[in-house]
């Protein structure tokens, strides 16, 4: 582990057919304004040329490796293992850093031993100019703290409002990943949630940053998060979230944690239902638990969301299910 006064960041990429993304992927890190880095790109069984276009970027500070498909959580696990960084950079293959992120974020950390930082985020469709886009809303709430429990109980949901934060918003001490362990491999969804609230909860707190995270969004089919249509993803959804509740539960069990567990249950609901009734049902009875009503959170356009409130949400389901069958889009 580095103690000069320009400490090693680590940055991981777990890869996976990513040869249309992955050379602006390294771009944004080879050009940051924080020059003492290492870059580990794991491929994970790509079956185009993400290995070829990466290794045009490899040098002492880029390394390429390679592996049989096993999943980005054991990808990323080589990554690590094989790192040395005082910081570590999660980056997904597709997503994009601003130049002066991983800077800032080691800076702020450095005078903040044990917390963690997050950078605000930028969504964007493929093939749009992310660089005209603006940080989304769920940056304003994101604020200083040095209690990690009511950071994660908000960040679920707990009062009223849902957010989420980036896998590669993170900038991680190497001290917090040690102590939390390595990344789920038994997970196909939330991995990042799975691991990233267990990285809050060893933290002292959070500190915001400058810098923006690029998140790249697709229509259809590019997205893990798009593919609730398969059980064994949502069943990995199932395990994170029962992970997540664990850790949390242990440390409050305030009305806004119990309203939290309820929308994040909710959630997966909506995704499951009408295809898996025996997931819906789970959901259904750990909401129960929890003894609070969730909200459902917008579902579709004007009609669709006409059709929830005075019929119910898993009619609105149905009908957004329908319109999509029409549209020829398929799916949910």
């Amino acid at each position: 582990m580095s103690e000069s006064p320009t400490p090693l960041v680590s940055v991981i990429i777990p890869a996976y057919n990513a040869e249309r993304f992955i050379a602006e992927t390294l771009d944004s890190v080879l050009n940051q304004t924080w020059k003492n880095i290492e870059v580990f790109v794991v491929d994970d069984g790509s079956k185009d040329k993400t290995v070829e276009v990466a290794r045009t970027f490899e040098s002492d500070k880029v390394k390429v490796l390679v592996q049989k498909n096993q999943g980005a959580c054991v990808a990323r696990n080589k990554g690590l293992s094989l790192s040395k960084g005082k910081y570590i950079q999660y980056l997904d293959a597709d997503d994009v850093l601003s130049s002066d992120k991983i800077e800032i974020q080691v800076r702020i950390l450095e005078k903040n031993e044990g917390y963690l930082s997050v950078s605000s985020s930028v969504h964007f469709m493929d093939g749009d100019d992310f660089l005209t886009k603006k940080p989304r809303e769920e940056s304003s709430w994101i604020h200083n703290t040095d209690d990690p429990v009511d950071f994660l109980v908000r960040l679920y949901g707990g009062y009223g409002e849902r957010w989420m934060v980036l896998t590669h918003a993170w900038l991680t001490p190497r001290s917090i990943s040690d102590k939390i362990g390595p990344w789920n491999e038994n997970l196909l969804l939330d991995q990042d949630g799975e691991y990233f609230a267990r990285a809050v909860l060893a933290s002292k707190g959070i500190r915001i940053s400058g810098g923006i995270s690029y998140y790249r969004r697709f229509i259809s089919g590019g997205n893990i998060s798009s593919k609730y249509n398969k059980k064994e993803n949502l069943q990995s959804a199932l395990l994170a979230l029962g992970n997540k509740t664990k850790f949390l539960g242990a440390r409050t069990d305030s009305e806004a944690y119990r309203q939290a567990v309820a929308t994040l249950y909710h959630e997966i609901a909506v995704n499951a239902y009408p295809m898996f009734a025996d997931i819906v049902g789970l959901c259904e009875k750990k909401i129960k638990e929890s003894g609070k009503i969730p909200s459902t959170p917008v579902m579709g356009g004007k009609i669709i969301e006409i059709t929830k409130k005075y019929f119910g949400w898993k009619a609105a389901k149905k009908l957004r299910m329908a319109f999509h069958q029409l549209s020829g889009k398929g799916g949910i």
